[in-house]
């Protein structure tokens, strides 16, 4: 019977110490460029600076086989190899600084040493073929002519550079040291050891396919839960409620970015585990803190999803438009700012700024602001400043906001100029125009449920014949919202194929204001479609307002 696979969390030096590995000839080569190293060098100092753990990603490793003492990594070579390179570079500053038993016992440790078991002295990491004479020559320091343009050796060339810029003299060695330390203790991974190299790629394809998200949520769990001392069955059963509102871990995991990002400001999500462990610490209090912090942001993200929830209680403020056009829409960046709302404000207010972000999240959709850096670090920041209590109501929230929302000038030419938008948006769109035509009209709104089943969205010039609308018209312009209306279900049903003019009887008999208005048409073109988008512009910059 096959080993069932291990998981659990370790250090990355540790892991060069304790075990031997290799690349299989299989795997690709050392691909890392410089940047890729200077960046993990520099968050390396980071973390140093900050006292903190550094979460370096996953490993997943295979069982050594019958004839061999090697482990084989099937995923995180590219990151035990610069690890390597790192300790290489440590191990020869120390020598070039006189202090040789520092330096023997850097290499004896995480380098090459002796194996009881194999009874021989081995580099504690194999690298494949095209990578093994290069990483031995630098281990052995005696770099070939041949290999001088090796991405491992320009990879060790700028470790030797960082590391000789941290010791300028022998009195700073100590630097090296707390280096090699921050590796042994501080630099965390996440091992997943297989039993043999094809459920190792299962592994791997399925950590790859999910994503880092299924690793951060694991990785924090573990994380509470190590420091939550004293509190830990209140932490456990706090995070027991979380997983239960999700199906996925990822969902779980972006609720726990939204909250973070509501009350520090943007935080990506490569850096989420390590900003979360900063603003926790170690500590039982600030952890089951956190928790309930996270457990009440969940309640109202959950709620967001769902427009019938009893979250949902105000008498003053009417918030069902807006949820369904989140859901319709998958506005995202804009969530922070709604948690920093009602985390810290008056239930009704936070309401009225959930109704106000919803229409500028939509005018800045049309702008084409959403889905952009701008966007999250503009909402990210304005969530911050609720959360502090610098933006205390709706205006210091939209001064905040500014550069992300157009004016009504702009939102009415990207409104007219959007073309064909997915159906579940249209009829939102077309909804909430409806509205905004009914109250001119001086008519109720008050009954209307653009959103019912019984109301479908209809195509005033018919789908069928796309190029009747005149010459030179594009085929798409019948799927413009121009072409479109509101109709109730039960008066579509006869239409087919039938020509505007054909209609007027039927759309006479309909509860909605902008589809009665079109029995004054005489006639139906592309000209007509294009006055209609400009109608309607003028009655979207009225329906998402500007303030």
């Amino acid at each position: 019977m096959a080993r069932e696979t291990d998981f659990d969390h370790d250090q990355v030096g540790h892991l060069l110490a304790d075990h031997l590995i290799e690349v299989p000839r299989f795997q690709r080569r050392y691909a890392w460029t410089t940047d890729n190293v200077g960046e993990y060098l520099s968050d390396l100092a980071e973390a140093r600076s900050k006292d903190r753990d550094y979460f370096v990603g996953t490993v997943v490793l295979t069982q050594p086989e019958e004839d061999s003492y090697r482990r084989r990594v099937v995923d995180g070579q590219q990151r035990l190899a610069t690890t390597s390179l790192l300790l290489l570079a440590i191990r020869d500053r120390l020598m070039e600084l006189g202090k040789d038993e520092q330096a023997r016992r850097v290499e004896e440790r995480y380098l090459r040493g002796y194996e009881l078991q194999a009874e021989g002295v081995f580099e504690r990491l194999a690298l494949g073929p095209h990578d093994s004479d290069a990483y031995l020559e630098l281990l052995n320091e005696e770099v070939s002519a041949g290999n001088e343009g090796h991405p491992l050796v320009a990879s060790y060339r700028l470790c030797i550079e960082h590391v000789t810029e941290l010791t300028p003299d022998v009195d700073s060695y100590t630097e090296l040291m707390e280096i090699v330390n921050q590796l042994e203790k501080r630099v965390q991974i996440l091992v997943a050891v297989a039993s043999g190299i094809q459920e190792a790629y299962v592994i791997f394809e399925t950590l790859n396919d999910r994503g880092a998200d299924l690793t951060t949520a694991d990785l924090l769990k573990n994380y509470l839960f190590s420091a939550s001392g004293s509190y830990l069955s209140t932490v456990e059963h706090k995070w027991v409620q979380l997983e239960a509102a999700f199906e996925k871990p990822e969902d779980l995991v972006r609720l726990i970015r939204f909250e973070l990002i509501s009350r520090v400001g943007p935080v990506r999500t490569s850096k989420l585990y390590r900003a979360i462990q900063e603003d926790i610490g170690q500590n039982g209090t600030t952890a089951s803190a956190y928790l309930n912090r996270l457990v009440r942001a969940k309640d109202t993200y959950v709620a967001l999803r769902d427009p019938e929830s009893d979250y949902w209680h105000s008498e003053k403020v009417d918030v069902r438009d807006s949820l369904l056009a989140y859901r319709r829409f998958q506005f995202e960046s804009s969530i922070p700012v709604v948690l920093a709302a009602f985390a810290t404000w008056d239930y009704d207010d936070a309401c009225r700024l959930l109704n106000k972000v919803l229409m500028w999240s939509v005018r800045a959709l049309f702008a084409g602001n959403i889905g952009a850096k701008l966007a999250e670090e503009t909402f990210g920041s304005t969530a911050a400043s609720v959360s502090s209590g610098e933006s205390v109501n709706q205006l210091d929230v939209r001064k905040s906001l500014d550069k992300l929302i157009p004016s009504d000038d702009e939102f009415r030419l990207a409104f007219i100029r959007y073309g064909v938008m997915p159906s579940s948006r249209v009829k939102y769109v077309l909804g909430m125009i409806e509205r905004v035509e009914s109250e001119l009209a001086g008519r109720d709104t008050s009954a209307l449920d653009w959103s019912s089943r019984g109301v479908t969205i209809e195509h005033i010039h018919p789908k069928s014949k796309p190029t009747s609308l005149g010459p030179g018209a594009p085929v798409t312009l019948v799927d413009y919202v121009g072409n479109l209306t509101l109709l109730e279900k039960k008066l579509n049903k006869n239409l087919g194929s039938k020509l505007p003019a054909e209609k007027k009887l039927v759309y006479a008999q309909s509860g909605f204001t902008m589809t009665r208005n079109l029995t004054s048409l005489d006639a139906w073109s592309a000209d007509t479609v294009h006055s209609r988008m400009t109608v309607l512009a003028d009655l979207a910059c009225r329906a998402w307002t500007n303030n």
